[in-house]
């Protein structure tokens, strides 16, 4: 997972494009990916197609963590957690804490903390 850290931010960029941007979903899909489970990736790719970075409707992201997973207190590697605030971020759970895009727009790998919520996901 070294290889994400340091990823710089842009909305609908994935690891795998090889630009050097992602997304917070996109990462979190990578992430998963990485750790032998389901990526949502190629399931969410309407949501680029009908919006941008303005127009995109937090409640997508709620009914997307709903409808897949199922909110959780423990974490476990897999587990999204969802960082509430103006524009909800993701980050994806690891056996050393946690992935996610920091407040200053890079992707970092943190030791575990209290996020907000987590989700384990049904696949």
């Amino acid at each position: 997972m070294n290889h994400l850290i340091g990823l710089e931010y842009k909305w609908g960029s994935k690891p795998r494009d090889g630009e050097g941007f992602t997304d917070c979903f996109q990462l979190c899909c990578e992430v998963r990916h990485l750790l032998g489970m389901f990526n949502f990736s190629s399931a969410y790719q309407w949501v680029y197609n009908q919006y941008n970075e303005q127009s995109f409707p937090n409640r997508i992201l709620m009914r997307f963590l709903f409808d897949n997973g199922k909110r959780t207190a423990t974490p476990a590697p897999g587990a999204i957690a969802l960082f509430r605030g103006e524009r909800p971020a993701l980050g994806t759970v690891t056996d050393y804490g946690i992935v996610f895009i920091a407040p200053g727009g890079r992707v970092v790998h943190a030791p575990l903390f209290n996020a907000d919520y987590y989700y384990k996901m049904n696949k």
